[in-house]
């Protein structure tokens, strides 16, 4: 063989590797035909692309970062490596969106000159003070290096780390960030993922050579190099679906026979089927779901800086036999056009939900349904997700429990979903959130579950736009609640004094409503003791009723005495209440001219002791 042709063998050997790869990557697809999900798929892509029409194509690309440590150098080989190896997971995802039949080119790289893009970032710190729990402080290190060039706060960044060691025993060290996060509304997206010398798709065919290394979750591990570039080439994909706003997910039952969801174990499993090693990693639908409207995919930035005005404010749960069946409706804002179902063991945790069942089902005209069967008893965590054109979404967390015979509880979460709900408009009165006028609508009041969430939702309501006080001696009706009349004077012992709600600020978590014992009351004064309320009657008023107590949520240390006076006489003084205690007064108030309602803590402290006089009254 004359010298050129060895001078060649070597890109000829490369050439002929890449076909074997691409031709045994390709020979999976048609054993994970999805006929049932790319159905689903289309009917989503329709409305995502109607939303979409005629958009101009933005420049959004994901940024990629190499990061190495400030006495070491790039990796090996590195640019040319991690170009391969970004390609390989563009194809990854381009190839599973295809599977449901939407065409796309994979992620959009940045490229200068056909090359990806490495934004090299020379950390300020030697190796020796980067640990997995670094991401904080490289974070901030690549903020400061590429400002001005890479937003991290309104774009999708990877982070590649040449934080890998080799020593002198051949064992490869990582000391590198491993995670992935994004925000609901696709704004950004940060990931970080380890480079290492042996990271190349290329190499997936070395099932012959093995390496040992150590990283954050193993000591030792000795796999071939192929698997090894299975799972560490998975860890970039995986961690990428993170950054990109995707949850773990194991797919859903029916999907299973495919291989392994790339959101649930398929980091580890990546391209395995290219050496030997099994079934594919693959997108599941509720990967595909999501990503169909991401803004890098659909190249569209049409309300990509916009969260759905409504979204999962209206949710239904019913059981039927062994299926929970779950009813949304998001009637304004942004259009949705799916709904996932992320079901996994509460044993686990909420971070440990890489076994997630998934359910999806798409919406049509904002109202869509999903079933949810095939549970065992136990409980569950559940996140019901609603998808939406622009590339957002919104999520409601649940618990879930399955009883003995199989049926889920779908009362249960039916009355944590009304409790929730009110939770929800509350802490936006109190954070006084921008769109906090978006979600008490006259809908969403007649739309309550019940009367009473009906009452508290038009409290929260009259809220944004209190009435002002009224005088007292302008009353002319026979009855009149204190709290909607102006006082003479008002202290309390923490915060301000409040009419008709408990005293809040953007900070506390305590709530705004007024009750005791579940009770819910719309009329009364808040009165942290020590604390006294003086009112002038002028001699005009006959009697006065209340409901007196501490708020429910105090401490148990809690407690207050209740004193009325009269003119400086007193009239009334209630016993020692605690948590969980209250006391009705009805007293004569013939010819009182001024009124004084104090509170005082039961036990020598005020500590805890939320007193509130619910629904004071004069009458006639």
């Amino acid at each position: 063989m004359p010298p050129s042709a060895f001078s060649r063998l070597p890109s000829l050997l490369a050439a002929c590797a890449l076909v074997f790869l691409s031709a045994l990557r390709a020979a999976p697809q048609s054993e994970a035909d999805d006929p049932e999900g790319r159905t689903l798929l289309q009917q989503a892509q329709r409305a995502i692309a109607a939303y979409h029409a005629g958009q101009t194509k933005s420049n959004a690309v994901l940024r990629v970062v190499y990061f190495h440590p400030s006495d070491r150098d790039p990796l090996p080989n590195y640019a040319e490596r991690l170009d391969r190896v970004m390609s390989d997971v563009s194809d990854f995802y381009r190839d599973g969106l295809r599977r449901f039949g939407i065409e796309n080119a994979g992620l959009p790289l940045e490229r200068k000159n056909g090359r990806l893009v490495l934004h090299v970032v020379r950390g300020k710190s030697p190796a020796s003070a980067y640990r997995y729990e670094s991401g904080d402080v490289t974070t901030a290190e690549v903020r400061d290096a590429l400002k001005g060039i890479v937003d991290l706060d309104r774009e999708h960044v990877l982070i590649l780390y040449a934080l890998c060691r080799k020593e002198p025993n051949g064992r490869y060290v990582f000391d590198s960030p491993y995670y992935g996060d994004g925000s609901s509304n696709q704004l950004r997206g940060l990931c970080h993922a380890a480079d290492c010398e042996l990271l190349d798709p290329q190499l997936l065919t070395e099932t012959g050579r093995k390496i040992v290394f150590s990283e954050h979750y193993y000591a030792r591990k000795e796999p071939t190099v192929a698997l090894f570039n299975s799972w560490y080439l998975g860890g970039i994909a995986h961690e990428l679906g993170h950054g990109l706003g995707l949850p773990h997910d194991a797919a859903s039952d029916g999907e299973q026979q495919f291989g392994t969801s790339l959101m649930g174990a398929g980091n580890h499993t990546y391209r395995q089927e290219v050496w030997g090693g099994g079934k594919p990693s693959f997108l599941s639908r509720a990967t595909a779901l999501r990503l169909a409207a991401h803004p890098l995919f659909t190249g569209s930035n049409l309300g990509r800086w916009e969260s759905p005005a409504a979204g999962l404010d209206n949710l239904d749960f019913s059981a039927h036999d062994r299926t929970l069946q779950v009813d949304a409706t998001v009637p304004d804002g942004i259009a949705p056009y799916a709904l996932v179902a992320y079901v996994w063991q509460a044993s686990l945790g909420e971070e440990k939900n890489h076994s997630a069942l998934t359910y999806v089902a798409t919406m049509q005209n904002g109202a869509g349904t999903l079933q949810i069967a095939g549970l065992r008893p136990d409980t569950y965590r559940m996140n019901v997700v609603s998808l939406h054109v622009n590339g957002s979404f919104v999520t409601r967390e649940f618990r879930l429990t399955v009883d003995s015979s199989g049926r889920p509880d779908a009362a249960a979460l039916n009355l944590a979903w009304r409790e929730a709900m009110i939770g929800r408009m509350e802490r936006a009165v109190v954070s006084r959130q921008p769109n906090v006028r978006n979600l008490l609508t006259e809908k969403a009041v007649a739309n309550a579950a019940s009367a009473e969430d009906r009452r508290k939702l038009l409290f929260l309501r009259e809220m944004l736009d209190p009435a002002p006080p009224v005088a007292l001696s302008d009353v002319r009706d026979n009855r009149a609640y204190l709290s909607d009349v102006t006082w003479a004077s008002a202290k309390t012992g923490w915060g301000k004094p409040a009419r008709n709600h408990f005293w809040f600020e953007e900070n506390t978590r305590s709530g705004v409503f007024l009750l005791l014992g579940g009770q819910f009351f719309d009329k009364g004064l808040y009165a942290h003791s020590p604390s006294r309320y003086v009112f002038a009657l002028d001699g005009k008023w006959k009697s006065f009723t209340a409901t007196v107590g501490i708020r429910d949520g105090a401490h148990e240390q809690g407690s207050a005495v209740f004193t009325i006076r009269g003119d400086g006489r007193e009239l009334y003084r209630s016993p020692k209440l605690q948590v969980g205690a209250r006391a009705e007064v009805k007293i004569d108030v013939g010819g009182v001219k001024q009124l004084e309602l104090l509170a005082e803590g039961g036990e020598g402290h005020v500590h805890n002791s939320w007193a509130i006089w619910a629904a004071p009254q004069v009458s006639r």
